[in-house]
């Protein structure tokens, strides 16, 4: 059994979507406004919050960015009737860990849920006291924190500490977007591969002096994403001519 907070001022709709969580075992408190959602999610056993876009005192948007910036780090998901990839891409730059659109099938519903929070849960039982390290760039996985010389630590959601913890993994290697898909969200992710691009940009602001000039996370053309501190080599590129070079005892 999940419990879920349901944010949603349309009767109707809320109705239904407690009626689909509940009859699928979850405990589900359902809440019409920001303001009541802050005490149901805050401080209370919350595995993951079922968010719509439009609320009477306060966009759905902007709640999302608060419950971040208040370190609520369990699933949001938004739920609503627009359908606009603008939409979409900016509830993933807020924090949202899933999108989606009215009116919907309950067991996709139940699907993403499900998903999301066992995802989380597996990220919390892996992440305690692990700590990777590239050249002086520090990323604490259980406090999710990037830590580098000469600039305050960064806090990071969820999300974009299982992204940068897999490019640091695979430090001065590119990464194709279908590998960080996989490695973010897992092998049944139903969303689409803009949301990378998203993350991307969202680390950088966190991690780079200069976003627009990164010298951490480097965008290799074509071919997808690579970590590489500053001073280190050249990016290897994963392709099949590089990685026989490799296999030959080559330079690629």
């Amino acid at each position: 059994m999940l419990h879920l907070v349901v944010v949603e001022p349309d009767t109707l709709s809320g109705k239904v979507l407690r009626f689909v969580l509940s009859d699928a075992g979850h405990q589900v408190r359902l809440v019409t406004t920001a303001a009541d959602a802050f005490p149901a999610i805050l401080g209370q056993e919350t595995d993951a919050v079922l968010l719509q876009t439009e609320l009477p005192d306060l966009d759905g948007f902007l709640l999302c960015r608060e419950l971040r910036a208040r370190r609520y780090y369990h699933p949001i998901l938004f739920v609503s009737p627009r359908t606009a990839t603008a939409d979409k891409l900016r509830a993933f730059d807020l924090g949202a860990d899933d999108y989606l659109t009215m009116p919907f099938d309950p067991l996709e519903l139940l699907a993403r849920v499900q998903t999301v929070v066992r995802r989380s849960r597996q990220r919390d039982q892996q992440a305690l006291g692990t700590v990777v390290k590239v050249g002086e760039a520090e990323l604490s996985i259980g406090e999710l924190t990037w830590r580098a010389p000469n600039r305050p630590p960064s806090l990071l959601t969820p999300t974009e500490m299982r992204m940068l913890e897999c490019l640091m993994r695979n430090a001065n290697i590119t990464i194709g977007r279908e590998t960080l898909i996989e490695r973010t969200w897992g092998y049944d992710f139903l969303g689409d591969s803009n949301r990378v691009d998203v993350y991307i940009r969202r680390i950088r602001k966190k991690i780079e002096d200069d976003p627009t000039d990164p010298q951490y996370l480097h965008t290799v053309r074509g071919l997808g994403y690579c970590f590489r501190p500053p001073a280190w080599g050249a990016i290897m590129d994963l392709t099949p001519a590089n990685l026989n070079a490799l296999a030959a005892g080559q330079s690629a």
